[in-house]
């Protein structure tokens, strides 16, 4: 090419066409409305909109980019604002967390290994425990009994994160632990503060410790086997983890510690998974059933409301469910062995231990024995075959402390509409009560009318009242 020529050619590849160009007023809106907004959200919308873009994800990125450039929209992201807090008291809080990292055996195969660990508040003491298995909540507990065997003493207060093994929920603050952890804090008396759920800032000690953990120690060994990795790690506590200035307290944790440790409370025994009758907090379900050990138990119908929970013991085998606010017993239970089963209770509404036929007399008597009572009970018998428990059962309790009259009233009522449910023979007994007490109220008011009838107002005279003296002057004279 000659050199005009070359440069007319560069000009036209620096402005040439792209492909997301008809879409730019578009996408610069978008990105004006939400500066935020990403790549892949831009490119999922102009497919919602348009089908399918000839366009890879690479060149949307470039071209997003190119538009902030171009319009001057830098992407907005979020920050979140931290605030320094006073340091805690000697012996008064640890945090514990969780870590995992792969690493090679002798043989050069990659093995996971799982970390728990414990670091005090004050003092930046740390204590760490290995396995290479996932932990259960009896190695979760165990670990405790390690970790407080290492620092000689527990701290008042233990922070978690809201894992599995040691919380099944948490309601708006309340939180609900599992059986074992339940246990465990109720023998040690611990007190247990959880942080919101994915906020890792809230127990940032114990998050920078895990991290010192895995890439200070743990990182690049080779894995020979999980006592000997133990071993290596209490070392390395000692030499390093403890032992070197903190980046925050600019002191050594160990030597700190040789003063926390007086503030630490005492263990007196070591907890071995001891049963318990304390009671746990379970959550109510809409089918009014709780979830225990995988098996769902039955409370009374009408249990259950929004958050409501209930309290769980365990007496033996026999599993009693109480309710928090009155300390009633709701339902008892025998402890079921197997998996995935529901155990029932009978609906107090239904009394199952009467048959049919005897509940039907049991109907028939409350309501006199009548010609009309047969023919009630009869139609409801066929026109509602699977609910004549409770039809009837409704109809006895209906029936108590009615007049005898008000009953044959109200009988005579549905039969000549053609009504026959229990639900409306109790509204219509509701309904005759209010009017047979209407009328009564009106004979009353009537009868007062004609015995003391009521002065006017314009004719309330007040008598005037005298002083005696003038009674007595006139006698005299």
């Amino acid at each position: 090419m000659q050199v005009k020529e070359f440069a007319e050619n560069m000009e036209k590849v620096k402005v040439r066409k792209k492909i997301l160009d008809e879409y730019e007023d578009e996408i610069v809106g978008w990105l004006r409305d939400f500066p935020d907004m990403s790549a892949a959200q831009i490119l999922d919308w102009l497919k919602e909109r348009y089908g399918d873009i000839k366009c890879t994800d690479r060149s949307v990125r470039n071209y997003v980019r190119y538009i902030r450039d171009k319009y001057d929209i830098p992407k907005v992201v979020s920050k979140r604002q931290h605030e320094a807090v006073q340091e805690l008291p000697m012996g008064y809080q640890a945090q514990v967390d969780f870590g995992q990292i792969w690493l090679n055996n002798a043989d050069g195969k990659r093995v996971k290994l799982y970390a728990f660990a414990m670091v005090l508040s004050h003092s930046r003491m740390k204590y760490a425990y290995w396995q290479n298995k996932p932990f259960t909540t009896k190695d979760f507990i165990d670990a405790h009994t390690k970790a407080f065997e290492y620092f000689g003493g527990k701290t008042h207060e233990i922070v978690y994160d809201q894992d599995r093994l040691l919380a099944v929920d948490e309601n708006y603050g309340d939180i609900i632990f599992t059986e074992e952890f339940q246990n465990f804090k109720d023998f040690m008396k611990i007190r247990v503060r959880m942080c919101r759920g994915y906020d890792p800032e809230s127990k940032g000690k114990i998050e920078a410790v895990v991290k010192y953990l895995k890439y200070n120690f743990a990182k690049n060994r080779t894995f020979v086997d999980i006592d000997k990795f133990n071993e290596d790690c209490l070392l390395w506590l000692d030499r390093t983890g403890n032992a070197n200035i903190h980046g925050t307290t600019k002191k050594i944790p160990k030597e700190v510690f040789s003063l926390e440790k007086k503030y630490l409370l005492p263990v007196s025994q070591t907890f071995r998974n001891v049963p318990s009758n304390s009671i746990l907090t379970y959550t109510v379900r809409k089918d009014n059933t709780i979830s225990y050990k995988q098996n769902r138990y039955q409370v009374p119908k009408g249990t259950y409301e929004p958050g409501k929970t209930v309290g769980v013991r365990n007496l033996d085998g026999i599993i009693q469910i109480i309710d928090k606010d009155t300390g009633k017993i709701l339902a008892e239970h025998n402890e079921c062995t197997l998996k995935g089963k529901l155990i029932q209770i009978d609906h107090p509404e239904r009394d199952k231990t009467l048959k049919i036929d005897k509940l039907y007399e049991k109907a028939l008597n409350v309501l006199n024995n009548t010609n009309e009572a047969k023919i009630f009970l009869d139609r409801i018998r066929i026109e509602k075959p699977r609910y004549i428990r409770d039809q009837y059962s409704l109809i006895c309790n209906t029936c108590k402390n009615v007049e005898k009259k008000l009953i044959e009233e109200s009988l005579k009522y549905c039969i000549e509409r053609e009504i026959f449910s229990a639900v409306s023979f109790r509204d219509t007994i509701e309904f005759l009560g209010e009017k047979y007490k209407e009328l009564e109220n009106q004979k009353t008011e009537e009868t007062t009318d004609i015995s003391t009838p009521s002065i006017p107002q314009k004719y309330d005279i007040k008598t005037q009242i005298r002083d005696t003296s003038e009674y007595v002057k006139a006698l005299e004279g």
